[in-house]
């Protein structure tokens, strides 16, 4: 039997090292682009590349959709709401595992009128609330159990339909409804452009994030290695936003991968800028960056539970890990002050 020559067998292993592992990101093809921002600033600052990652994404049709291809293998890693993880899988999906958090805070606020007589959440009573879909959505999750939390029962308010982005805000500033609750990221840019909104948290779990990565515990196992360097990739991004908003924006421009403008840059960076208090590392010298609190999430689940939304509370460790968190933040978070972008 021949044998290839130690010289051959040490470059094959060299380039074996080399060889950048591969993951796939399901993106919801119906949210605002603000939602992959931290995709994005991963691939146009080299994060991802000086992790030795490739990160590809496809396309879903909402988080439904996205929740079933990473519970069926068509990807590796969903970002994600906590909210249809809670939920038990469609039959012959498998349950995914939030891995890293996506903000510091809970996504989901409520939104009036800077002019509004509405000065708390409790003052919704009797009051028409919009949401992306009043179906059964993650946003009517989290509003319901914003709106429990401030003393309102679900016959105190109505949730109506108002949809994304521009229509969202549409229905609210043209008085269709009288709040809107959706996620903060939607919000900003025309927060930043010159709506004035006063903006309502949850009450008790208002810095409790409740969004984040997920993937199928199959993935988590394999591909551990992967998704540690994917988890310090986004830290980083993070971590590049509060040092630097306006290199973050310019790298998520350059990851979006279309021509872009100055005033693009420009009005980029103002909405980072906003944004920057509620992403993962709001508190840079922190080293649990992208870490899910278990006590704050079992709190929400419980929550659920108790407004019917689910049927029972589960363990929040069936549902979360933080196991890839310390590796994330194993490096000098302030080097990532000295990066520099084209």
């Amino acid at each position: 039997m021949s044998r290839k020559p130690l010289c051959t067998l040490l470059l094959l292993a060299a380039h074996a090292a080399l060889t950048a592992a591969t993951l796939t990101v399901v993106k919801d093809a119906k949210t605002p682009p603000l939602m992959n921002a931290l995709n994005l600033i991963a691939e146009g600052a080299g994060f991802y590349k000086a992790e030795n990652l490739t990160v590809t994404t496809i396309a879903s049709d909402g988080p439904v959709d996205a929740r079933r291809m990473c519970s069926n293998g068509k990807g590796d890693i969903c970002p994600v709401g906590i909210e249809p993880l809670v939920a038990p899988p469609a039959p012959g999906n498998v349950p995914l595992k939030m891995f890293l958090a996506r903000m510091s805070k809970f996504g989901y606020v409520i939104g009036v009128p800077e002019n509004s007589p509405i000065k708390t959440p409790a003052d919704l009573k009797g009051k028409k609330i919009g949401v992306h879909s009043a179906n059964g959505t993650s946003a009517s999750f989290a509003t319901e159990s914003t709106l429990t939390a401030s003393g309102l029962r679900p016959a105190d308010y109505e949730l109506v339909t108002i949809g994304l982005d521009a229509a969202a805000l549409d229905a609210l500033t043209t008085h269709k409804v009288d709040a809107a609750a959706l996620p903060l990221y939607e919000m900003l840019p025309f927060m930043v452009a010159g709506t004035k909104l006063r903006i309502f948290r949850h009450p008790t779990l208002g810095d409790v994030p409740n969004s984040g990565y997920a993937a199928a515990p199959a993935v988590i196992a394999e591909k551990s290695d992967a998704l540690k360097h994917f988890s310090r990739a986004i830290v980083k991004a993070s971590l590049l936003v509060r040092y630097n908003p306006a290199l973050a924006a310019r790298a998520l421009l350059i990851g979006d991968g279309k021509p872009f403008t100055d005033a693009d840059l420009q009005r980029k960076t103002a909405e980072l800028t906003a944004w920057e208090d509620d992403l993962p590392a709001a508190h840079p010298d922190n080293r649990r960056i992208g870490a899910i609190t278990l006590n704050g999430m079992q709190a929400y689940i419980q929550l659920m539970a108790d407004a019917g939304v689910i049927k029972a509370a589960i363990p929040a460790s069936e549902i979360v890990t933080n196991e890839f968190i310390d590796f994330a933040n194993d490096f000098d978070h302030s080097s990532i002050r000295q990066i520099a972008i084209p």
